[in-house]
């Protein structure tokens, strides 16, 4: 707080220093002209242009404080920013935890789930790609370890079509799954799966908080599982369970926003990539 409050007298006061001091060398030079050329005179001040010396370097103190001010309080937002990121990223893993136990429980099996960021690959293709950090893995699938990423046009996946259709989607998937799939697609997907539940987490207009049809969404929110819902009474508990799954996916999508609109031009939070725009 101090240093603050120095550096900010500083920036004051340099520019205050600089008038004075110039205007008193004006002065001293205007009143020792007597009809000789500017440059004798200056000569002729001698010590008196000091004067001009402490004004310029209290217009160059003053410069330099301003600068450093100004990149103080860019780290300062930086850091803020950090914190605010971090923060709403540790919601929307407790928010995911909670969910997933809510779907599993609506559904009456045990499943996992997933965040996939839609990135812009070098091809001019839209991929998913694992966000490794929010998910919530309770059923374990090894083929999953390996996944890089899956092209929103890939045929067979449920995902990539909830991401181009904009909205959830549930399907059971058959035994035989993985034979649908291109080899480098199957081997990243669990052959045990046997059902996707996919939500799109839609873009939002910065001004109106509202659904941005001209932006595509900035990824799918997946649950998953091997064991599929029992079928007594289960369309309306995978009704239920898009609700869910929407409702999660709007507050993704706003929390995203503020981050957006909280971020200044040229600051990024260290993680981003090209993301479909």
């Amino acid at each position: 707080m101090v240093r603050t409050s120095l550096m900010n007298a500083a920036r004051l006061v340099g520019p205050v220093a600089y008038a004075i001091f110039l205007g008193i060398w004006v002065n001293l030079l205007t009143n020792n002209l007597d009809g000789r050329s500017y440059l004798r005179t200056v000569i002729g001040l001698k010590a008196e242009n000091l004067y001009l010396i402490a004004g310029i370097l209290s217009l160059a103190g003053g410069e330099y404080t301003t600068r450093r001010w100004q990149h103080l309080e860019h780290e300062q937002f930086e850091a803020s920013y950090d914190l605010l990121r971090q923060r709403q990223r540790r919601l929307l893993e407790n928010m995911l935890n909670m969910v997933t136990d809510l779907i599993s429980k609506t559904l009456r099996t045990t499943c996992n789930s997933r965040f996939f960021r839609a990135e812009l690959g070098d091809d001019g293709r839209v991929y998913l790609e694992q966000d490794r950090d929010l998910a919530v893995l309770n059923v374990p699938m090894p083929r999953e370890f390996g996944f890089t990423r899956v092209a929103v046009d890939t045929p067979h996946i449920v995902s990539g079509r909830a991401y181009q259709e904009r909205t959830p989607l549930y399907e059971d998937l058959p035994v035989d799954h993985s034979a649908l799939y291109e080899p480098e697609v199957a081997q990243m997907i669990e052959p045990r799966q046997r059902w996707v539940l996919a939500c799109p987490v839609l873009a939002l207009d910065p001004s109106t908080n509202r659904h941005d049809g001209g932006h595509p969404p900035r990824g799918v929110l997946v649950f998953y599982g091997t064991e599929p819902p029992p079928p007594a009474g289960r369309q309306p508990r995978v009704d239920t369970c898009l609700v869910y799954a929407q409702q999660f996916a709007d507050q993704m999508s706003h929390i995203f926003n503020m981050l957006e609109l909280t971020r200044r031009p040229g600051v990024t939070d260290g993680t981003d990539r090209e993301r479909v725009s």
